[in-house]
C-alpha cells in the first residue's frame, strides 16, 4: 500500500531523450527497474510536434526514498542546469496535495502536463 499519485512531464523531445540518457546512466549495473529509458517507456506517453508528455499513474512517488524516483527527479533537474522547457505535475490522494513547476520557456511546449485523476473524498 502507501501514498499514490499521478505524475505527468511535459518536455522537448531532446529534453525527454536527455534524461533517458541519464536514467540509463545511473541505473546501470544496478539491480532496481528503472521508470524510463531507452528500452524502457514510462507508463504513460504521448508525443506531438517535437515535445512529450509522459507520466505514471498510482506510483509512489517518493523522492529521496526510492532509487528509481530520485534518479528521474535528478534527470529533470539535468533539464533544469541546461534551460530546457519542462513541465512537472503531481497529484496526490488529497484533495489539496498538488505540485507543480516549470523551467525554461514552458509556454513553447506544444503539449502540457495535465494530469487525469478525479480525487475521491471520503
Amino acid at each position: 500500500m502507501g501514498y499514490r499519485s499521478e505524475v505527468r512531464i511535459a518536455a522537448t523531445r531532446e529534453g525527454y531523450d536527455l534524461m533517458c540518457e541519464r536514467v540509463d546512466a545511473v541505473s546501470e549495473g544496478l539491480d532496481s527497474y528503472p521508470l524510463m529509458g531507452s528500452d524502457r517507456q514510462p507508463d504513460f506517453f504521448d508525443e506531438e510536434d517535437g515535445c512529450v508528455v509522459f507520466g505514471w499513474d498510482d506510483i509512489k512517488w517518493y523522492e529521496g526514498l526510492l532509487c528509481d524516483v530520485t534518479n528521474v527527479a535528478e534527470a529533470l533537474g539535468e533539464l533544469d542546469e541546461q534551460d530546457i522547457p519542462y513541465e512537472f505535475c503531481r497529484i496526490g490522494e488529497s484533495w489539496d496535495d498538488i505540485e507543480f513547476c516549470t523551467s525554461g520557456d514552458n509556454e513553447n511546449l506544444s503539449i502540457h502536463a495535465e494530469p487525469s485523476v478525479a480525487i475521491e473524498v471520503f
